[in-house]
């Protein structure tokens, strides 16, 4: 069974009898795609390029209706890494995106390995990030140069491909997660973290050039701050910066590694500036309840999993900036559990924002899928929907 908190503290209609509902959209034993018919399954499964318990569903995000979701390619047998979630014959399937040819591996032009992306509300520019390593579990099989592509989903095709230069994000590089920044009003500016370099990145279209940022801030933490424990399992984590998020205002973005519990943020006017002074700019803001791969900025609100405690945090941000002595000096307190379950909620991987006030996320027992094969007997995935009457910090 779930429990579920909600303070309302955030809530921009607290007094909705719909907030604080919470949907269990999709769940799965295991992935299955959309293929260009049966005699291209087999031969996938026979040449070992479709390994169903290889695959897991990871980033989320949702635009006009459509859910996207990554399948990383962690391990062998990941048929399409970008992918659109569609319903055929009563089943949730997935669609690889934009196009199955757009999955091959080995084709630099191809997205090789997205573990996220980002959506322009306002443009329907889909940000996706491409580490271009092929296989994580094999480092050698490492084939095309970390890339950015902008595609534009409304109109079908690709506004600007960006190849990162080695210095920035090499081929031993894990581009993991990414945020946009506004401009006058458009999203130009996009910072990414490299969860096996330790750094960020940052990426400005308006010069199409791109640089990063290193500093202790990124790296993991020892133990027991690093140690995941999931009911009676412990998973000591090694990984550093993971998740950020961007504030609604634009004027920082916060990250935290996921081998650890402090959060920590830095201005964007030093982030968007390659000769930024990054360290003494930097501010550790406070330790979250747990350790969290993702997290995602609403209006007022920011939300991480906690990967120890099988639920989802809120962040009353605007409570804690108005408690604060200053603009500048916020400091992480008004931390609450709004939603958990301890079966169905291990590891809540990624959360994103609808067009409707929903929080979408996907818990797919991460930690677990790393150091044992999936037992594709029972459920594995989650994609829940939690009504919060929030929007996304790009949000109209």
């Amino acid at each position: 069974m779930f429990s579920l908190v909600i303070l309302g503290l955030c809530l921009v209609n607290a007094f909705s009898q719909n907030v604080g509902q919470l949907s269990l959209v999709f769940q799965w034993k295991s992935l299955d795609f959309e293929w260009p018919g049966h005699r291209v399954k087999h031969e996938f499964i026979k040449n070992g390029s479709f390994v169903p318990e290889n695959n897991i569903a990871s980033r989320i995000k949702v635009y006009n209706g459509s859910v996207y979701v990554t399948v990383p390619r962690l391990k062998k047998g990941v048929a399409s890494t970008l992918n659109v979630i569609i319903e055929k014959h009563g089943k949730a399937i997935l669609r690889p995106f934009p196009s199955w040819s757009m999955q091959t591996i080995g084709d630099c032009s191809a997205i090789q390995y997205s573990h996220s992306m980002e959506i322009d509300p306002l443009t329907g520019w889909m940000w996706i990030i491409d580490t271009g390593i092929g296989l994580i579990a094999d480092p050698t099989e490492t084939i095309c140069p970390p890339k950015l592509i902008i595609y534009h989903i409304n109109h079908r095709r690709i506004v600007r491909t960006h190849v990162f230069p080695d210095h920035v994000a090499s081929r031993s590089s894990l581009l993991n997660d990414i945020v946009l920044q506004r401009v006058d009003g458009k999203a130009v500016l996009a910072y990414i973290s490299d969860s096996r370099q330790a750094h960020i990145v940052t990426y400005d279209f308006r010069s199409d050039k791109s640089f990063r940022f290193a500093d202790s801030s990124m790296l993991a933490e020892s133990p027991p701050s690093s140690v995941v424990h999931i009911g009676n399992k412990s998973y000591p984590q090694t990984a550093p910066v993971n998740g950020i998020a961007m504030a609604p205002d634009f004027r920082y973005v916060y990250y935290s590694a996921l081998a650890g519990t402090s959060l920590y943020r830095i201005p964007t006017t030093v982030l968007s500036n390659p000769k930024g002074l990054f360290k003494r700019s930097v501010r550790k803001v406070g330790v979250k309840k747990s350790q969290s791969d993702g997290m995602t900025f609403g209006t007022k609100c920011m939300y991480y999993g906690g990967l120890s405690s099988n639920g989802v945090y809120q962040w009353d941000f605007m409570k804690d900036q108005n408690m604060a002595a200053g603009p500048d000096d916020i400091t992480l307190t008004s931390q609450v559990l709004i939603a958990h379950d301890d079966q169905r909620m291990k590891w809540v991987d990624t959360l994103a924002f609808d067009n409707e006030g929903s929080l979408w996320f996907i818990a797919n027992n991460a930690g677990s899928f790393l150091v044992e094969t999936m037992n594709i007997s029972r459920t594995n995935m989650f994609v829940w929907k939690l009504y919060l009457g929030e929007n996304d910090y790009l949000g109209i």
